[in-house]
């Protein structure tokens, strides 16, 4: 057998062997739960022909409508072919072997696989039981010799944002330290910080989006990353040779050709965010002050969480795992979802906690 490169085999990644997810009501993975019109989906049907698969895929005219859809240049994003293969691309142009890099956890997955397959030097900070952070910590960790400091804002599994004052004062420290910041924007368009208006400013900048979250194209792996023009530059000298198929390029033209239908799909689970949180103020279940498409849910005993997911898998509804953080393990996270789907999480939790049936 040939053996691959040493520190690879204490690369730790999950396996996707469970069952389809398919036609189900998904709270688990923050995908979007509302359906595409119909109109718009056959918009795209008709236009899907045999050449469309045949050809090589032509991505510019993507990134001419992206830039002009965020009011940028074209030459300051890069296309991938999702978030986490942008993220990617991140680790590849800038971290060499031993250098650190300042992450707090819960976040991403990927960036502690990243951190491990570049052979990073991890310095973590963690969220508390209560989902405060301590940014002031985390901003006095940014040391000459940290190569990369990564801010989810919000973070993807609490829903939490860091204000952009304090957010600031993080991209100044690394700018004095000669660090560079990854902001990663995954959940913008729920919400209206970003840090865009401070690339032209700032250097060492770099934000990560995708289109499966607002946009709810999670099934056509799609992202990019924003900078200044000489980082995208270098980070355009990994990209693969085509950084997004045919098919993923035709329905974001159409998506991006009617804004509309993605604003749409925003205040709809605003409202519905807003909804959940006032069922759950009623039945006093703490929560996170989430901007994005879902809430972390404080259910206490884990009985409550087993009882509620068995209860929904029932009706085809899919919740995931409790955090699995010790100062966490009583938070779930529970994506956003129409008003049917979440008046049924609703109701089998007022089931587990009846007076007569309680658990906690």
């Amino acid at each position: 057998m040939i053996e691959p490169r040493p520190h690879l085999k204490f690369v730790q990644r999950a396996v996707n062997d469970e069952p389809s997810r398919m036609f189900k009501k998904r709270l688990d993975r923050n995908e979007r739960n509302q359906f595409f019109p119909e109109d718009f989906v056959e918009r795209v049907r008709r236009k899907i022909t045999g050449e469309l698969f045949m050809v090589y895929p032509e991505p510019d005219p993507i990134y001419e409508k992206t830039a002009q859809w965020l009011g940028i240049l074209k030459n300051q994003i890069m296309l991938h072919s999702g978030s986490d293969q942008a993220i990617k691309a991140v680790f590849e142009t800038y971290i060499d072997p031993g250098e650190k890099i300042l992450l707090h956890f819960p976040g991403y997955a990927m960036y502690d696989v990243y951190a491990k397959m570049f052979q990073a030097q991890v310095i973590a900070q963690h969220y508390h039981s209560d989902l405060a952070f301590d940014w002031d910590q985390y901003i006095s960790r940014i040391k000459p010799g940290v190569r990369m400091v990564v801010v989810e804002n919000p973070n993807g599994f609490l829903g939490v944002m860091i204000p952009l004052s304090k957010l600031h004062e993080l991209v100044v420290r690394a700018k004095e330290c000669n660090t560079l910041v990854l902001v990663d924007e995954a959940y913008f368009h729920f919400h209206e910080d970003t840090v865009l208006p401070w690339i032209a400013r700032y250097d060492h900048v770099i934000i990560s989006r995708t289109f499966s979250k607002a946009f709810g194209l999670a099934g056509l792996r799609a992202g990019y990353l924003i900078s200044q023009e000489r980082n995208i530059e270098f980070l355009k000298k990994v990209r693969p040779v085509y950084e997004i198929t045919a098919v993923t390029a035709l329905v974001l033209n159409e998506l991006l050709n009617a804004p509309e239908e993605c604003l749409s799909y925003v205040r709809d689970t605003r409202r519905n965010r807003e909804w959940l949180c006032r069922q759950l103020d009623q039945l006093g279940i703490p929560y996170s002050h989430s901007r994005a498409n879902f809430l972390a849910i404080r259910l206490g005993d884990p009985r409550i969480h087993d009882g509620l997911r068995i209860a929904l898998a029932k009706q085809d509804i899919l919740i995931r795992r409790p955090f699995r953080e010790e100062q966490l393990k009583e938070w779930v996270r529970i994506s956003t979802a129409p008003p049917g789907v979440q008046e049924i999480l609703i109701s089998e939790l007022k089931k587990l906690l009846q007076p007569h049936g309680r658990l906690v």
